[in-house]
């Protein structure tokens, strides 16, 4: 394995895990460790309260990012390592819309809101149907 590899592998499970923890910090348990969170990312401008009335445009701006970053990773994967490697490129999209599907929706259900499971769903069928190997994309045999 490279340095690259290794240093991408290693990225990606440090981002996978932040996920895991802003998604864990939804359940009441842990808002104290949200409440930490929240306190940093709006020092100095900002009091969160000790309620956890976590503040709806950050969550917002939070998501957004995240959103983006998975529209940007899927375009640089149609768009750079697609060309290289079909299959590459459609096992990561595919890794990358399952492990956000199943994370955000369970979290939904845990939190409340199981209506977003199936407004999930648009973006996984977006995801994985981008991914589907095209007629034109498979060799011809003879």
């Amino acid at each position: 394995m490279t340095q690259q590899q290794s240093a991408m592998r290693l990225s990606g499970v440090i981002l996978a895990a932040t996920g895991v923890l802003f998604a864990l910090a939804a359940l009441p348990l842990l808002h104290p460790v949200a409440h930490i969170f929240l306190q940093i990312a709006y020092w100095p401008f900002r009091y969160v309260p000790s309620g956890l009335g976590v503040p709806v445009p950050l969550l917002l701006v939070i998501t957004g990012g995240l959103t983006v970053g998975l529209g940007a990773m899927q375009w640089a994967l149609g768009t750079y390592v697609a060309a290289i490697s079909a299959v590459a490129a459609s096992k990561t999209a595919q890794i990358a819309a399952w492990a956000w599907f199943c994370v955000d929706s369970a979290g939904s259900i845990l939190v409340g809101a199981p209506f977003n499971v199936v407004l999930n769903l648009s973006f996984l069928i977006l995801i994985l149907v981008s991914c589907r190997p095209r007629n034109a994309d498979v060799p011809a045999t003879n």
